[in-house]
């Protein structure tokens, strides 16, 4: 996400950011009442020192910001000069072992397997953890929303998907226009897919830059296919990092991140559209606690990385936040029933 975009239109679209906490808010997921819980600045623009209030439902527990921003502002956070860092980067090849698992597990059959990979896979299937990998169907069509480089798209167009995506961003969109995807510039509801058109959709790091959540559920559900899918990936605000930093939390992303999730709230909204939690899963990783420990300590000196004790600091975290199931970034899939 472009977090060193300017932030003069956000604050020039949110002139009544300084509102009194004693506000009367309704929850956007649940309409429950909300109250003022926490402030937090842009860490990363330092020149922006606007103060942004977030309030949490005494329901579903869901924080959001308010007051939320103008759709001006929100452009103002994405410009059209922003590409991402590796968008000349093609999809790397898939492990020879997960091209046996997808084969064996989860309906690929069409993939051509290394022999010994197969081997391998048939003789550690008793032991292999749950994964995220999606199930094959055949001539099955995939959306990814907010795909920016399209690397995931031509991942999945090799492994045999009718893949296409949305961008908001203009540059991003054309460069997997370039590149022969099928990517629409702009929002979800603006590419006017028709309905139940995909068997799978994913929206990863997404959600949580929506304002209006319902709007955007509801165009997800009408846009699956009776059992289609619906993988959603998002910060988890019931994870140890956020208990452990807070607003120093890389995964916060104040401004940018309007609505911070856990699972019950997320599964509540899902819900709320028809459609039914099928699994979800946590993960966590080094790099997420050390780029909070960065921002703890102001990016003073060298970074976390090439610190010895914070290095191994994150990697103790890691492991407690897996033996809690307290991880930071969180895995839902959701299923239109039939």
């Amino acid at each position: 996400h472009p977090w060193g975009a300017s932030l003069s239109a956000i604050t020039a679209g949110s002139q009544n950011m300084d509102h009194s906490h004693s506000d009367r808010v309704s929850c956007p997921i649940c309409t429950a009442p909300s109250a003022y819980d926490f402030s937090g600045r842009n860490v990363l623009v330092k020149a922006d020192m606007t103060r942004y209030d977030y309030y949490k439902c005494a329901a579903c527990g869901v924080f959001f910001l308010h007051p939320m921003p103008d759709a001006a502002a929100l452009d103002a956070l994405y410009p059209d000069s922003y590409v991402e860092p590796d968008d000349l980067e093609r999809a790397k090849a898939i492990n020879p072992l997960k091209l046996a698992r997808l084969r064996l597990h989860h309906g690929y059959a069409h993939l051509s397997v290394n022999p010994l990979a197969a081997l391998v896979a048939r003789l550690t299937a008793p032991f292999r953890r749950a994964d995220r990998a999606i199930d094959f169907v055949p001539g099955g069509r995939l959306l990814d929303v907010g795909c920016g480089n399209g690397r995931y798209l031509r991942t999945m167009r090799s492994l045999g998907w009718q893949a296409e995506g949305v961008e908001l961003n203009r540059q991003s969109a054309e460069f997997c226009r370039s590149s022969g995807l099928s990517v629409h510039h702009g929002d979800l509801a603006s590419a006017r897919f028709p309905s139940a058109s995909f068997d799978v959709i994913t929206a990863r790091h997404v959600i949580e830059h929506i304002p209006t959540p319902h709007q955007f559920m509801a165009e997800l559900a009408r846009l699956l296919k009776p059992g289609g899918c619906l993988v959603v990936e998002t910060p988890n605000f019931s994870s140890l990092g956020w208990a452990l930093f807070g607003t120093k939390w890389y995964a916060t992303g104040i401004p940018y991140h309007l609505m911070l999730f856990s699972s019950g709230n997320l599964a509540l909204l899902a819900r709320r559209h028809g459609l039914d939690p099928l699994n979800q899963d946590l993960e966590t990783s080094q790099k997420l606690f050390l780029n909070s420990l960065d921002i703890l300590f102001e990016r003073k000196g060298r970074p976390s990385r090439k610190i010895k004790w914070r290095r191994f600091l994150a990697r103790l975290l890691v492991q407690v936040a897996r033996r809690q199931g307290r991880g930071d970034i969180l895995h839902s899939t959701f299923r239109r029933p039939l």
